[in-house]
């Protein structure tokens, strides 16, 4: 199990680096999505089992992965694009909570330190009772709402694909990454041509490529890696390392400050996980 607890680590800390990713890059949700769709398609592609794959693309579960990946991308994008990063990690954040309570698990009561250490982690910059205080015409709320939407449905979709991979029985991970991901760049390369065509591959939409055929792509193979192999109740709570590692990318990358509250909140963090492991 080890080998597979690490995989998920990692799978952590390469996916966490996509909020700071989205932010920067500059360019549009949809090409951002297409560069998403369209580079793990074509790299899976490569190391795929072909007979498996055409068995199970068009069925419940296949299509179903590929609808709710494109949902979920889409999502968490516009998400992290509305709300400061702190108010985003934390409701994005109950997707383990959503997929024990999925599972049909009985929540331990250790889990609730990685929900008080999310807070304690992102608490820095947020508010949450800022986003009730909804005054007419103020579209900076307004978006602030969306933004809790979009989070709220992206920590959803999050959930189920964890479900749809496990429902998807292979142990190579390369079909799960190529069904979840097949039909959005088919989808978007038709409908974004023209956008494609424009853009070219300008500095920002071959970063893009390449950030996501690298990082982005290394991460979802190990995530799905460990879907297939860890019990529920490991992988839950270990998905809490991410934040840990988005807060570290942020002292390092971003140059923030780091107060006593939040060191607090990666101890309780990583002090839950181990408890449970």
């Amino acid at each position: 199990m080890i080998f597979e607890v690490i995989s998920k680590l990692v799978s952590e800390s390469l996916l966490s680096l996509y909020p700071i990713f989205v932010k920067n890059i500059g360019l549009p949700l949809s090409l951002q999505t297409w560069s998403r769709c369209f580079s793990y398609a074509l790299v899976s592609g490569f190391f795929i089992d072909y007979s498996f794959v055409i068995k199970t693309l068009f069925t419940y579960s296949g299509i179903m992965l590929s609808l709710v990946t494109i949902l979920h991308i889409y999502t968490s994008y516009r998400g992290f694009e509305l709300l400061e990063s702190g108010v985003a990690y934390s409701i994005f954040y109950l997707y383990p909570i959503i997929i024990l309570l999925m599972s049909g698990h009985k929540i331990q009561s250790i889990m609730l330190l990685s929900l008080v250490g999310v807070y304690l982690l992102a608490s820095k910059e947020m508010n949450f009772f800022d986003l009730f205080d909804l005054k007419k015409g103020d579209s900076k709320k307004s978006d602030q709402i969306l933004g809790v939407a979009m989070i709220g449905m992206a920590a959803f979709t999050e959930a189920v694909i964890y479900f749809l991979v496990r429902d998807i029985k292979t142990l190579n991970n390369w079909n799960h990454i190529f069904i979840s991901y097949f039909l959005g760049a088919i989808l978007l390369s038709w409908y974004m041509l023209d956008d494609i065509r424009v853009m070219k591959l300008n500095g920002r939409l071959s970063m893009s490529l390449g950030i996501n055929s690298l990082i982005g792509l290394v991460g979802y193979l190990l995530r799905f890696y460990a879907v297939s192999r860890l019990d529920t109740m490991v992988y839950a709570p270990l998905s809490y390392f991410g934040i840990v590692m988005s807060f570290i990318y942020g002292v390092f990358i971003n140059g923030e400050s780091i107060d006593f509250k939040q060191v607090i909140g990666a101890g309780l963090i990583i002090f839950s996980n181990l408890w449970l492991l």
